[in-house]
C-alpha cells in the first residue's frame, strides 16, 4: 500500500450541473500540497472519480474503495496495485465542511462519517 499524507489549509467544494468537485489546498497559489476529488455524471463512469494531488504518483480514475470523513480529517483508498491510500488533514467552516460533506456523498455514495 502507498500511503501519502498532506495538510491543508482550504476546503473548497463546487458543483455545476453533473460535475462534482472537493478540493484541499494551501493558501492559493502556494506549493504546498493539494488534493482534488472529481466526478462527473453526464456520461458513464464506471463508478470512477478523478483524483489529482501534488504527487504524480497519486493522480489518474479510480474506483473508491473506502473513504472516511470527519470535521478535520479526510481519508480515502483507492486503486488496484498497490492499493493507495490518501489522508488530509484540514481546516474548515461549518459552512464549507456541510457543502464538502454533501458533495463527496454525491461522488462517493458509501462515504463514512465520523
Amino acid at each position: 500500500m502507498s500511503v501519502r499524507e498532506f495538510h491543508c489549509k482550504r476546503l473548497t467544494a463546487s458543483e455545476a450541473g453533473d460535475y462534482f468537485q472537493v478540493l484541499f489546498e494551501g493558501t492559493p497559489d502556494s506549493d504546498e500540497g493539494y488534493v482534488l476529488v472529481q466526478r462527473q455524471f453526464e456520461s458513464p463512469d464506471r463508478g470512477e472519480c478523478y483524483v489529482e494531488t501534488s504527487d504524480a504518483d497519486f493522480c489518474g480514475h479510480f474506483r473508491i474503495r473506502t473513504a472516511q470523513l470527519s470535521k478535520s480529517r479526510f481519508r480515502m483508498a483507492f486503486g488496484d496495485r498497490p492499493v493507495n491510500q490518501i489522508t488530509v488533514s484540514f481546516n474548515a467552516t461549518d459552512s464549507a465542511y456541510a457543502k464538502a460533506k454533501r458533495v463527496l456523498q454525491i461522488m462517493i455514495p458509501d462515504l463514512e462519517l465520523g
